[in-house]
């Protein structure tokens, strides 16, 4: 026999389940060549590249972290969009016409709004800048402006190419470096940026591949001449933050202070990296 809680939550999913059933019913998605024009993002890293691409008319709705200045790039021109915290009871009103993810995207709303029809889109994590250049080219297909696109990816280019050329090619040792002793080695797209930049990435002489965290001992014998680090919000303060006041980093930050890259421009994977690889290259200087 079922008791008071587990009957409650049996009843309450199949309330759930009703309104979802009525809502595919009511909500039909209607497929059309035409450019959409009711498109619903529900993950930060296709907010910005939407906004980037689509005039805002056509956009029904991003998620509420595109609205965050310290994460998102496009924090100002998200403002006065309708906002999601990638729930399905959220986006089925909104009668979209392309729903967009990302890897980080709420998997139960992806898979829900598949299966009552609606046409959503998941774009992978990448980590190099091609992968970048491939993702903007694919969501702007998707929403009808390529030509928006390759203008995205040529200003993008042209910036990091303005900044490697003035660069020599033997460049002194960094590495990026976060509470708890996260860093980015081979395989990541901070490294791709640190290269570019002018700088060699230690984590990959100690055998870091992707994102991982290495102990203070690591870091001393690496030597890195310089320390990138990324406050999510800059101001706050926590035990793993005072890590990166220890004895250890301040010796080797004493000659070459450790320098604070903003975290919204390599938080997701979009055309801002250019502005990431200008300020590890201005830290030359």
């Amino acid at each position: 026999m079922l008791n008071h809680t587990t009957l409650s939550l049996v009843l309450q999913r199949w309330s759930v389940a009703c309104i979802l059933l009525l809502a595919s019913i009511s909500f039909p998605q209607t497929i059309s060549a035409a450019k959409p024009q009711r498109i619903v993002s529900i993950n930060l890293c296709t907010d910005q590249l939407l906004l980037m691409l689509v005039a805002p008319e056509r956009i029904a709705s991003i998620s509420s972290l595109a609205l965050d200045p310290h994460s998102s790039y496009m924090a100002e021109a998200a403002s006065g969009h309708q906002i999601n915290h990638g729930k399905t009871e959220e986006l089925l009103p909104l009668k979209p016409d392309l729903v967009l993810a990302s890897g980080f995207a709420a998997r139960p709303a992806v898979k829900l709004m598949r299966h009552l029809g609606y046409k959503v889109e998941v774009l992978p994590m990448t980590t190099d800048i091609a992968g970048i250049r491939k993702n903007i080219r694919q969501l702007a297909l998707l929403v009808g402006e390529e030509s928006r696109g390759e203008q995205l990816i040529q200003q993008m280019d042209k910036k990091i190419t303005a900044v490697t050329r003035r660069l020599s090619n033997s460049g002194p040792k960094a590495i990026f470096y976060q509470p708890r002793g996260y860093t980015s080695g081979s395989n990541t797209l901070q490294d791709e940026v640190m290269r570019l930049a002018g700088w060699h990435n230690v984590a990959t002489d100690i055998g870091v591949s992707g994102y991982s965290s290495i102990g203070l001992e690591e870091l001393l014998m690496a030597q890195p001449e310089q320390i990138f680090t990324s406050s999510y919000a800059p101001g706050t303060s926590s035990m793993a933050q005072r890590q990166l006041q220890h004895p250890v980093i301040r010796r080797l930050t004493r000659e070459r202070p450790m320098v604070e890259v903003s975290y919204r421009l390599w938080i997701c994977d979009g055309p801002m990296i250019a502005d990431a690889v200008e300020a590890l290259a201005s830290a030359h200087q």
